[in-house]
């Protein structure tokens, strides 16, 4: 009983891994990239691309709810039924 309880704390100990040599420098911020440009030329460029995947998305999603409509492929449930029948 005794032998064993080294061997389970053993099992259940967290390990330290290094994945480095022994000369590794740790990062520092000198490393970091510079911003160059203006942020708002930046900005409105990434929003005119988002827009535009945005409109695209709305108009395939309404073909395609029109495009099934007209096919007779769904009932989209939107009025009452005509008859009971």
């Amino acid at each position: 009983m005794l032998m064993s309880r080294p061997v389970f704390s053993r099992l259940f100990q967290q390990t330290v891994r290094r994945y480095h040599h022994g000369d590794y420098k740790t990062p520092s911020m000198d490393e970091l990239p510079v911003p160059r440009g203006s942020w708002q030329a930046q900005y409105d460029a990434n929003q005119r691309r988002y827009n535009a995947t945005l409109l695209f998305g709305v108009a395939f999603a309404a073909g395609t709810i029109i495009l099934a409509k007209t096919s007779g492929l769904v009932y989209l449930n939107y009025s009452p039924p005509k008859s009971l029948d």
